[in-house]
């Protein structure tokens, strides 16, 4: 239980992260905000944890006769990061994509095993997350663009700044009810 919520937390974090970068850009966009999807650094420290997390998945589905292939899926995290690091564009928006579906389908499953109350509720944010995890991996522009948007038009800014909060609230204090 110490684990889902300390997941679920993080993950709560990072949308409350969003909702404060998306609830300030009307303010005026700052060049953080505009190089933020591109982060070299902190998206190579949340992909680190990424491939770490995606090899320990990998490793407990090779199994049997497939079990000796651990050693090269061990050996592909630190030249995966490496080469991300190197040749990925957009890396902080692809990581933490990575990082939004990794926590979604974890969540989903922990909220069924501790019997969380309202789990519907809990299963249709982690799964929207998810969504936008997929989205943030496949067209990471796309990260840049809503920051763009946002910072255009003040609406938007209030609409995704929104709509992370209630993110944000609802995986930070449901896990305790």
């Amino acid at each position: 239980m110490v684990s889902f919520i300390l997941l679920s937390t993080c993950l709560g974090a990072s949308c409350l992260f969003l909702a404060v970068l998306y609830g300030v850009l009307p303010r005026g966009l700052r060049d953080w905000q505009r190089t933020l999807p591109r982060e070299r650094w902190l998206g190579s420290a949340l992909g680190s944890i990424c491939l770490v997390w995606a090899a320990y998945h990998a490793c407990v589905m090779l199994e049997g006769d497939l079990s000796r292939f651990h050693f090269l899926v061990k050996l592909m995290v630190p030249v995966g990061g490496i080469l991300c690091f190197f040749f990925l564009d957009f890396l902080f928006a692809r990581a933490l994509g990575g990082f939004f579906v990794l926590c979604a389908n974890q969540l989903v499953h922990d909220a069924f095993v501790h019997d969380l109350s309202a789990r519907a509720v809990y299963s249709l944010v982690c799964l929207a997350i998810g969504v936008i995890g997929l989205f943030l991996l496949g067209a990471p522009w796309r990260f840049r663009d809503s920051i763009d948007l946002a910072a255009r038009q003040p609406r938007w800014s209030r609409c995704f700044a929104g709509l992370f909060l209630l993110f944000a609230l609802i995986l930070i204090f449901q896990p305790y009810l």
